[in-house]
């Protein structure tokens, strides 16, 4: 075999491996990834204590777990996002002392606004966990000086811890 045909050959042999690198690095992940609330903010991996953990993947609905089990995927919409997030009470400080620092909010009203409209109203489950799907955009979730601004991208979820209150014990 010529030079050049070795050559031609190798260059052929590295650009097939350069595109089906490039378009698996563009397929949407399968794996799910878990996250836990850790009293300030989301945190990789699940619950130690027991509490409920979010599975969240791309393009699909993130799942609010109790314990790890098989989780079906449910596609989002085209162009949607999901927006996942736990409202919680802060209940460390004082004499408050040990413990995870917070306490889920059970049945809060979860009001998520764009503009000055409401956009979605939802309710947090028995852990105090809330999941919305929504068009990519900024939005406000939550109400007053309990609110934070998030952005939702298509595809993807976006974690938004909400704290609600204070609990004040001496």
């Amino acid at each position: 075999m010529s030079i050049g045909s070795t050559l031609l050959l190798a260059t052929l042999a590295v650009g097939i491996i350069c595109v089906a690198v490039s378009a698996a690095s563009k397929r949407p992940g399968t794996a799910w990834n878990y996250y836990h609330f850790d009293g300030s903010g989301f945190a990789a991996g699940q619950s130690v204590d027991g509490r409920p953990f979010l599975a969240v993947r791309d393009h699909a609905v993130p799942v609010v777990l109790s314990r790890m089990t098989r989780v079906e995927a449910v596609a989002l919409p085209p162009n949607k996002g999901a927006l996942a997030g736990i409202c919680y009470i802060k209940s460390s400080g004082g004499k408050i002392g040990g413990g995870p620092g917070y306490a889920p909010h059970p049945g809060f009203p979860v009001t998520i606004t764009s503009g000055e409209s409401a956009v979605v109203s939802t309710q947090t489950d028995e852990s105090g966990y809330f999941v919305a799907v929504l068009p990519a955009g900024v939005y406000r979730v939550g109400s007053g000086i309990f609110s934070t601004e998030a952005t939702v991208e298509n595809g993807s979820t976006t974690l938004v811890p909400l704290r609600t209150g204070k609990r004040m014990v001496d």
